[in-house]
C-alpha cells in the first residue's frame, strides 16, 4: 500500500480511522489533517473498496478559494504597487514614467495604477510621481487578502469578500474540489489484532490459470478471487488535443461547403502593400496603412514582383481614376506598394482570387461565378484588451456574379448567419474603402437583450473589380466575421485571453465540445 511523505501507512490510517469513527466524511480534511497526499488517499480507497474492505462514495463536490498563479507569483515576488513604491520612496523627487527605473520593471504600469487607487501615490500635473506612504509601515490590504485566501483562515465571509477584491484582479479564483466519503465494507477487518497482522493484505489472486484450476478438482474447494472492479477507469491516452478555436474552425468551414463555397488557398500571411490594401482601393494615405495599425515586414522589407500592366491600371484608377470613378486625386507611391506587411485581412485573399477569376475571363471570354471562402489568420498592430488581440482568425466569403444586388447580400448573410446559430440579425451602414454600399452586421441576444457585431459586409466596389477584368454587369458581395468573436460567445467566454494564448487553460483545451451550430 501507498504510503505518506511523513512515513505514514496511508491504509493503515484509513482502517485505524474507520475503526475509532466508523466513517472518513471528507477525504479532504482527513489528508490535511493526516499529511496525506489527497490524490494518493484516494487510490488506496480505490484499492480499499476492489475488496470491499471499505466502501468509497461517488465523487462529492466543495467549493474553495485559491490564488491563481499570478497571485502566488505576487505573494512570493511582491505587489506591483508595493514595488513601485519602493522605487519612487527611494528617489528624493519623485519619478516619472520614463524613469530609467520605472522602464526596468515590466510591472510598472500595474504598480503605477494601483498605488494611486490604495492612495500610497500621488501625481502632480507634471507627471512626477512622490510616496505617499512609507513602504515600510504600509500595511498592504491586498497582500492580507491573499495571505487570508492561502492560509484559509477567517470565517467563509471573510474569505468570500476577501476573493472578491482579489478576483477584480485575477488574483483569485473559485475551484470545484472532488472528495469522497469512506464507510467499512462488507470484508472489514475485525479482528483485534487485525492493525498488527495487516490483515487485510492478504492477496487473492487476480486471474484464474491451469495449475489453480486443477487444485480445485483435487481439493473440491473454490478459489477464493478477487472481486473485478467493473467500474474501474482505463488509463486516459496521453495524445494532444485540438484547440477549440480549431474546431469551431472546422465546423465553419463545413458549414461553407455545404452552402456550395470553394475554399480559397490562404498560405500567404506575409504580403505586400500592393494585393493587402492597394488592389483594394485602399488610398495610401488611410490610417489603416500606418505603423500604429499595421505590422510591417523588415525583411524582406519589399516584394517587387507584381503584374505590371494591373500595378498600372491600380496606380491609374488612385491617382486619375477610372471606369466611371475619378479615383483620390492623391498621391501615389510605387515604393509604398512594395512595402511587405502581415496581412491585415483575408480580402487580400480574395483580390488573388478575383484577379486570377478576371485574367481568365479576358482570355476565354467566359465569367467564372460562384461563391468563394476563407478561413485564416490575420494581425493587426492594436491595443489588446479581453476583446482584442494583436491576431485573430478572419472568415470570408463573397459571391461573384451578373445582376447581385445588396437585397441578394442581405438574404445570403441571413442564411449564412442563422444556418451557424446567429439569429435575429440587424444591419447598420458603414464605411469601407472597397465597398460601397457597406454594412456592419450586428445580432441581438434574446435571453440578454445584448447587441454584439458578428461581421462587416459590402458589394466590391467598379475601382477594386474592373482593373482585376471583370466585367461590367458582373457584381460581388463580399463579408467578414471574427472567428474568436463567435468562439467565445459559443463558449461562454468573458475574455479573448481565456480562449487565445498564453493563459488559456488546458483542461478547458482538453475538455471543450465541438459546437453544435
Amino acid at each position: 500500500m501507498a504510503a505518506a511523505a511523513s512515513g505514514l501507512e496511508i491504509d493503515v490510517e484509513v482502517i485505524r480511522a474507520l475503526q475509532a469513527d466508523g466513517k472518513i466524511g471528507n477525504s479532504l480534511a482527513f489528508a490535511q489533517k493526516t499529511g496525506i497526499d489527497h490524490q494518493a488517499l484516494v487510490g488506496v480507497f480505490g484499492s480499499l473498496s476492489t475488496g470491499e474492505i471499505v466502501d468509497k462514495s461517488a465523487p462529492l463536490k466543495e467549493s474553495v478559494y485559491a490564488l491563481t498563479p499570478q497571485g502566488e507569483e505576487y505573494l512570493r515576488d511582491g505587489l506591483p504597487e508595493f514595488k513601485v513604491l519602493e522605487l519612487v520612496e527611494k528617489s528624493p523627487t519623485g519619478l516619472t514614467r520614463d524613469d530609467p527605473q520605472l522602464k526596468a520593471y515590466p510591472l510598472a504600469e500595474a504598480g503605477l495604477k494601483f498605488g494611486m487607487k490604495e492612495k500610497i501615490l500621488s501625481r502632480d500635473k507634471a507627471g512626477v510621481y512622490t510616496a505617499k506612504a512609507s513602504a515600510k509601515d504600509w500595511k498592504n490590504p491586498t497582500l492580507a487578502d491573499m495571505l487570508l485566501i492561502r492560509e484559509k483562515t477567517g470565517s467563509d465571509a471573510e474569505k468570500e469578500a476577501a476573493a472578491k477584491r482579489l478576483g477584480s484582479r485575477k488574483l483569485c479564483t473559485k475551484k470545484e474540489l472532488a472528495y469522497f466519503c469512506a464507510t467499512p465494507g462488507a470484508n472489514f477487518p475485525t479482528e483485534p489484532d487485525c492493525v498488527e497482522k495487516r490483515s487485510w493484505r492478504a492477496k487473492k489472486p487476480a486471474d484464474f490459470d491451469a495449475d489453480m484450476l486443477q487444485k480445485m478438482l483435487e481439493t473440491g474447494k473454490i478459489v477464493d478471487m478477487k472481486p473485478a472492479n467493473l467500474n474501474a477507469y482505463g488509463l486516459r491516452p496521453a495524445g494532444g488535443n485540438l484547440h477549440p478555436l480549431m474546431k469551431l474552425r472546422q465546423v465553419y468551414r463545413e458549414i461553407f461547403l455545404e452552402l456550395g463555397f470553394q475554399e480559397m488557398d490562404t498560405a500567404r500571411w506575409i504580403d505586400s502593400s500592393f494585393w493587402n490594401f492597394d488592389t483594394l482601393f485602399v488610398p495610401q494615405q488611410h490610417p489603416a496603412r500606418d505603423s500604429q495599425d499595421t505590422f510591417f515586414v523588415s525583411n524582406p522589407p519589399k516584394t517587387v514582383d507584381h503584374p505590371a500592366d494591373y500595378l498600372d491600371l491600380i496606380h491609374k484608377v488612385h491617382t486619375a481614376g477610372d471606369f466611371g470613378s475619378t479615383g483620390y486625386r492623391s498621391a501615389w507611391s510605387k515604393d509604398e506598394t512594395e512595402r511587405n506587411v502581415l496581412r491585415t485581412h483575408t480580402t487580400a485573399i480574395s483580390a488573388y482570387t478575383l484577379h486570377q477569376i478576371g485574367q481568365e475571363y479576358k482570355k476565354t471570354g467566359v465569367l467564372r461565378t460562384g461563391a468563394y471562402f476563407s478561413i485564416d489568420r490575420v494581425f493587426r498592430n492594436e491595443q489588446t484588451d479581453k476583446k482584442h488581440l494583436c491576431e485573430f482568425h478572419q472568415m470570408e466569403g463573397f459571391v461573384l456574379d451578373y445582376g447581385l444586388s445588396l437585397s441578394n447580400m442581405m438574404s445570403l448573410l441571413k442564411a449564412f448567419f442563422e444556418r451557424v446559430g446567429l439569429g435575429n440579425l440587424k444591419f447598420k451602414a458603414a464605411y469601407n474603402p472597397y465597398t460601397e454600399p457597406s454594412m456592419e452586421v450586428h445580432t441581438e441576444d434574446t435571453k440578454t437583450g445584448k447587441v454584439m457585431e458578428v461581421g462587416n459586409s459590402g458589394v466590391f466596389r467598379p475601382e477594386m473589380l474592373r482593373p482585376m477584368g471583370i466585367p461590367e454587369g458582373a457584381t460581388c458581395i463580399a463579408w467578414g466575421l471574427g472567428l474568436e468573436r463567435v468562439a467565445m460567445r459559443h463558449y461562454k467566454l468573458d475574455s479573448i485571453h481565456d480562449l487565445f494564448g498564453h493563459e488559456v487553460s488546458l483542461p478547458f483545451v482538453q475538455n471543450a465540445a465541438t459546437p453544435r451550430v
